[in-house]
């Protein structure tokens, strides 16, 4: 028996989350966009994209940096992700 569409779309969605939470390494430089989506689930919504990007622009990381720099910048804009 194959399984339902329903189901399938939950395994998707299940193998999203997974591949959310691998963490890459400290040192991959990796740009703004990347990152907000791999942290994006842990951030909350209300924090808008173009509003950290404009702030940490401000901080001095504009295009790429590690995800370890975009974390603490997040810190610094007074957001701990979930």
């Amino acid at each position: 028996m194959e399984p339902s569409a329903t189901e399938l779309k939950q395994k998707i969605k299940e193998m999203e989350q997974l591949k959310r939470k691998v963490e890459p390494l400290s040192d991959e430089v990796v740009t703004f966009d990347a990152w907000f989506h791999r942290r994006k689930d842990g951030i909350p919504s209300r924090h808008m994209k173009e509003i950290l990007s404009a702030d940490f622009s401000s901080r001095g990381l504009k295009g790429t940096a590690t995800m370890e720099q975009f974390d603490k910048a997040l810190v610094l804009y007074g957001v701990k992700l979930k």
